[in-house]
């Protein structure tokens, strides 16, 4: 069930909800809804910094924060990707691959393997 909501910014804000939306081909709607659906599941904690982050218009260190959390997302990813491959069992190596250095030496092996073919 959704509920509709009604929430006031500024100007700036609205301008680059905007331009968001548009660069993503999404409705405004869309866009606030799942910028809602993101920060209400942070963690209080960092809500709150980065609220004061924004605040404070530190737009350095929102770029490094935005940086970071790709690079985390990016390793999360292939950590899940390279779980799921070793789960199928159809690549040869270790069949446990239970720590990152054999995720990552099962990864680089077909990786090599790939290079090879071509």
């Amino acid at each position: 069930m959704s509920s509709t909501l009604s929430a006031n910014v500024d100007g700036r804000t609205a301008t680059k909800l905007k331009m968001v939306a548009s660069m993503e081909n999404r409705s405004v709607s869309n866009a606030v809804s799942s910028a809602i659906t993101v920060f209400v599941g942070l963690p209080k904690g960092v809500r709150d910094f980065l609220l004061e982050l924004n605040a404070q218009d530190d737009q350095d260190t929102i770029i490094r924060l935005g940086r970071e959390m790709m690079a985390a997302a990016a390793r999360v990813r292939l950590e899940k990707a390279t779980t799921d491959l070793a789960s199928e069992h159809r690549f040869g190596g270790p069949q446990d691959a239970s720590s990152e250095i054999d995720m990552l030496e099962e990864a680089k092996a077909l990786t090599c393997a790939a290079a090879h073919r071509k």
